[in-house]
C-alpha cells in the first residue's frame, strides 16, 4: 500500500498496487506548475487508485487543449489525476511518502528543459513525447515572458496572471530535498533561490498569490490561486524566496548545494558534484548586508 496527500493534508489517496511507467516531464508547464526543475509522474491501475479524503476540495486549471491540472486549493500542492474514465490515475511522485520500489525510466521534453539544469543519470532523453507514449510529439511549451526592465531576470505563473522580476543574480540557488519541500512542489527537490528584496518587483498578480504557512513551523510556500503554478514569497532578512521553475529568464546561475540530502525521495539521482548536506544546520550564512 502506498500513501500520499498534499502538504496541508486536506487531499489524501492510497494505492494498492505498483506505479508504473515513472518519468520525468521537463516541459516548461510542468516546470512552472510545480515550480521545480522537472516533474515525475507515474501510473496507477484506477481501480488500484483510492481518494482518502478531500477529492472535493480539488481545484482545476485547464493548462492546454488537451491537459489539466490539479491542485489543492489551501497548500498549492498538485494532486493526482484520477478523473472518472481516465485509462490510469496520474501521480506526482513527490506526493507519494513511501518507496514505490518502482524507478523512473526515462525524461521527456528534454527540448525544453531547464538551462540552470544539469542531467545526471544515464535514462533515455526525448526532446518530445516518448514513441511508445503514441502521443504528438510537438513540444507543450508555454512561451516565456520578456522582462519589463532591460537585464532582468523574470518569471510568471502557469496562466500568466502573476508575473515578477528581480535586477541581480540569485543570492544563493540550491536544491532542497526535505520532504515539506517534495510536498509543496509535488515534485522529487525544490530548487531554491534567494534574491534581495531590494531588486525584487511584482508586474502583475500580486493581489492573487496565496501564501501557505505549515502550522506549528516556518514553512512556507506560495501559489497562483487561478493555477496553482508556484510563485515568490517574502523572507524576513531581507530576501524573496522564488522557486526556480517558474523563471521565464535564464538566470545566469546553477544550483550550488543539495540540502536535506538524507531525506531524498528514494528514486531520485543527484548531482554529485554538488556540495551535499544532509540536513541544513550551518550549510548557508547570509551575506551581512541584505538592503
Amino acid at each position: 500500500m502506498l500513501t500520499g496527500s498534499c502538504l496541508c493534508g486536506d487531499i489524501a489517496f492510497e494505492i494498492e498496487g505498483t506505479v508504473d511507467m515513472v518519468g520525468h516531464c521537463h516541459c516548461s508547464m510542468c516546470r512552472k506548475f510545480h515550480g521545480s526543475a522537472f516533474a515525475t509522474f507515474g501510473t496507477a491501475a484506477p481501480e488500484h487508485f483510492r481518494w482518502v479524503r478531500g477529492a472535493d476540495r480539488i481545484s482545476t486549471y485547464q493548462s492546454s487543449a488537451e491537459g489539466y491540472r490539479p491542485f489543492c486549493p489551501r497548500c498549492g500542492s498538485a494532486v493526482p489525476g484520477a478523473g472518472e474514465g481516465m485509462p490510469f490515475a496520474l501521480v506526482p511522485m513527490g506526493n507519494v511518502a513511501e518507496d514505490p520500489g518502482s524507478r523512473p525510466r526515462l525524461h521527456f521534453f528534454t527540448g525544453s528543459m531547464a538551462p540552470w539544469h544539469t542531467i545526471v543519470d544515464d535514462l533515455p532523453q526525448h526532446e518530445g513525447w516518448p514513441p511508445e507514449f503514441g502521443l504528438d510529439a510537438v513540444l507543450v511549451d508555454r512561451p516565456a515572458r520578456e522582462p519589463a526592465m532591460p537585464g532582468a531576470i523574470g518569471g510568471s505563473c502557469l496562466c500568466g496572471a502573476v508575473a515578477f522580476e528581480f535586477d541581480d543574480p540569485p543570492v544563493r540557488m540550491y536544491n532542497c530535498h526535505c520532504s515539506r519541500c517534495r510536498l509543496a512542489v509535488s515534485a522529487a527537490y525544490q530548487t531554491v533561490m534567494r534574491v534581495r528584496k531590494s531588486g525584487f518587483r511584482w508586474l502583475s498578480g500580486a493581489e492573487n498569490v496565496t501564501r501557505y504557512r505549515l502550522p506549528d513551523t516556518q514553512f512556507n510556500c506560495a501559489f497562483c490561486r487561478t493555477c496553482g503554478g508556484r510563485t515568490p514569497w517574502d523572507r524576513d532578512e531581507g530576501h524573496m524566496v522564488v522557486p526556480a521553475g517558474c523563471l521565464d529568464t535564464d538566470p545566469g546561475e546553477k544550483p550550488t548545494d543539495h540540502i536535506f540530502a538524507d531525506s531524498r525521495a528514494a528514486w531520485t539521482v543527484v548531482d554529485e558534484s554538488l556540495e551535499t548536506w544532509p540536513e541544513a544546520a550551518n550549510w548557508y550564512q547570509p551575506p551581512p548586508d541584505l538592503s
